[in-house]
């Protein structure tokens, strides 16, 4: 195998040798900050809680020495948002107009509101609102519109929008909504909306409250609904149903729930709703889709049945996926070629289509097949390296750097939102650092966010440069977008626990991008996104969870868990790292019991599209961090020579 050419590898290095002496520059910086802004770090860290009791005869006090510091804001903030007075009116409308469009406004602006609605201060709240998301603002505003001589039926337009929603609202807006019912203006067909929203993926405990509010002849239907959403089985109790277009509506809801929970029941019922309900045509074209992508992941042996029914213009790259998927199960690669051949350009020009529409010529003996591969091997991304691994090409990382503008790195570093980002940064505040640096970067175009991602980078906030450089539109700046990110603890907890460098990195780029108090919704922490469960396994149960957003305590037992489960998978690199994101016994139920399957074959297959995606994502992040070094691994010809089964 061949690997990158020397004009990349002189191209990379040189970005390489940049980013370094950046990163030189700032650790200098980080390691030895001059001793008047260590000493405002102590300060502001001690001040900020003391002004919350503070007066502001006080604060400013405090700006004439630590003014210029640049968190100093947030002292003043943390004095006002805990004095949210009618006294200190001007303060706060000084502060919000000075600080507008940052981080630190919707800070004060928000209980500054909430203030003026308990007071029923009615001018000043409507005087000082801005157009905000937040459902119990709106409806404060609408109940102050109204307080001052509006009337409820030119508002009608903007209340029913808060009400017809599928989750409970905020008790602050009950009054607002009752003075609407009382008027008249709440619907039958508002109500019945509302009952398929809290149904549909809303909060069905909603529902029976919901119910009362319908005629006594609607609430039957009401009911069902409630009863379908808890138990989709209850759709093959025809004699619960009236032929309506209203209970049609939950034979089409309650069908496409249990195709995924029993499809055999599903496909069963199928037929008797087509025969006692009319369904709309594009009511059919979504059963017929979520039939077909339910069987296929499922690998059922209808599967094929109903992805023909896919009409052209319904085909999009998830259903593509599992029609290719389940040709690819069966070793049909013929009619791996024909699907392809009858998709749209736009489906065919992806690299995955490309990639097996290639693989089924080679299957089929065909010479052209070669001509795709050598294309898509030009590419840096999981099909590439497939492709470069099956034709003996060169992997390539088509690094492109991007020039580094100093006056505007300059004048970005003393932009006061950059300056309070950093600041928090150095604190290891990283939300509030993510915050003035969401907010400052939503102002600068697409030459300042690269600059800023490179600025980022300086300051070792490693997240945000990768992804800085990737909004920003540039990416094939491999060197930022694939930092060597704590590299030192990445080699010292690799070596130990005896795995490659590059996967624990490869791992890490994909779980967190480097985010050092990165949190999962499922309660995964840190660089590695370690599970507290699965850390107090490793560590022993007295282990502190928080201490997973420690870089050296995660990048320990990250790498030690991931050495374990490569063992358990007899050093099968991808199965360790499907078992990383799903777990071990999940993939172990994967795995084909009988006849083994090559492996690019069982990753294209995975049932879960998250693991299947994390799977080729990684292995594509290792192989970019292997051609880094001076004699790379070749990763992806170890994925198109091998296969994979059960091991008893």
């Amino acid at each position: 195998m061949y690997f990158s050419s020397p004009l990349i590898h002189k191209t990379l290095t040189a970005s390489m040798l940049m980013l370094a002496s950046l990163s030189s520059s700032a650790s200098s910086q980080v390691e030895s900050p001059n001793e008047q802004l260590t000493q405002q770090r102590v300060w502001f860290v001690e001040h900020e809680q003391k002004a919350k009791k503070a007066s502001m005869r006080q604060i400013n006090q405090w700006r004439k020495t630590h003014g210029d510091y640049p968190l100093f804001p947030y002292v003043e903030l943390a004095y006002l948002r805990n004095h949210p007075y009618l006294s200190n009116k001007q303060a706060i409308r000084e502060f919000l107009h000075l600080y507008e469009g940052t981080a630190l406004e919707w800070s004060l602006r928000h209980p500054w509101l909430d203030y003026l609605a308990k007071k029923n201060q009615a001018i000043l709240f409507l005087n000082d609102f801005k157009p905000t998301s937040d459902a119990e603002l709106n409806c404060h505003k609408l109940r102050f519109q109204l307080q001052i001589g509006g009337q409820l039926k030119d508002l009608a337009d903007d209340i029913a929008p808060l009400w017809v929603v599928g989750n409970s609202q905020p008790k602050a807006c009950d009054p607002l909504f009752d003075k609407w019912a009382d008027a008249g203006l709440r619907t039958d067909d508002m109500v019945k909306r509302r009952i398929v929203l809290a149904a549909d993926g809303g909060a069905h405990t909603l529902i029976p409250y919901l119910t009362k509010l319908l005629p006594e002849s609607e609430q039957a239907w009401a009911k069902l609904w409630h009863r379908v959403r808890r138990d989709p089985a209850r759709i093959t109790r025809l004699s619960s149903f009236k032929s309506t277009p209203d209970y049609a509506a939950i034979q089409v809801y309650g069908i496409q729930r249990l195709i995924w929970r029993e499809p055999d029941d599903a496909i069963e019922h199928y037929q008797q709703m087509l025969n006692r309900f009319t369904i709309s045509a594009q009511a059919l074209d979504e059963i017929h889709y979520t039939f077909a992508l339910a069987l296929a992941s499922k690998g059922h042996e209808q599967a094929e049945v109903w992805l023909k029914r896919i009409p052209r213009h319904l085909k999009d790259s998830k259903i593509v996926h599992w029609h290719l998927a389940t040709y690819l199960r069966n070793n049909q690669w013929q009619k791996v070629v024909e699907l392809y051949q009858s998709l749209p350009e736009e489906l065919q020009s992806l690299s995955a289509n490309k990639y097996w529409y290639a693989r089924a010529q080679a299957q089929l003996g065909e010479t052209q097949s070669d001509t795709v591969l050598q294309e898509l091997a030009q590419t840096r991304h999981y099909y590439g390296f497939l492709a470069a691994a099956r034709t003996s090409n060169r992997y390539q990382l088509n690094h492109q750097g991007v020039e580094i503008d100093l006056d505007i790195m300059s004048r970005l570093k003393n932009a006061p939102s950059a300056k309070r980002a950093y600041e928090f940064f150095m604190l290891e505040r990283f939300t509030q650092a993510r915050r003035e640096w969401y907010q400052f970067k939503k102002g600068l175009d697409k030459v300042e966010q690269a600059n800023a991602a490179y600025l980022a980078y300086q300051w070792h906030w490693y997240d945000q440069a990768l992804r800085g450089i990737s909004q920003a539109g540039y990416h094939d700046e491999v060197s930022l977008r694939f930092p060597k990110a704590y590299e030192d603890l990445y080699q010292k907890y690799s070596q130990q626990a005896g795995i490659d460098l590059t996967l624990a990195m490869a791992v890490s780029r994909r779980e967190s991008s480097f985010m050092v108090d990165a949190n999962s919704s499922a309660g995964a922490r840190g660089l590695m996104q370690i599970m507290p469960a699965t850390a107090k396994t490793l560590a022993g149960r007295k282990f502190n969870p928080y201490r997973l957003f420690t870089a050296e305590t995660n990048v320990e037992l990250g790498t030690e868990y991931l050495a374990q489960l490569t063992e358990r998978m007899n050093g099968q690199i991808p199965l360790a790292i499907a078992s990383y994101n799903a777990g071990y016994h999940r993939v172990l139920k994967w795995l084909p019991e009988e006849e083994a399957v090559p492996l690019d074959i069982w990753i294209e297959t995975i049932p879960y599209k998250e693991t299947r995606e994390y799977v080729k994502a990684v292995l594509a992040y290792q192989q970019v961090y292997e051609l880094f070094n001076a004699q790379p691994k070749d990763i992806f010809a170890q994925i198109v020579n091998k296969k994979v089964v059960k091991q008893n």
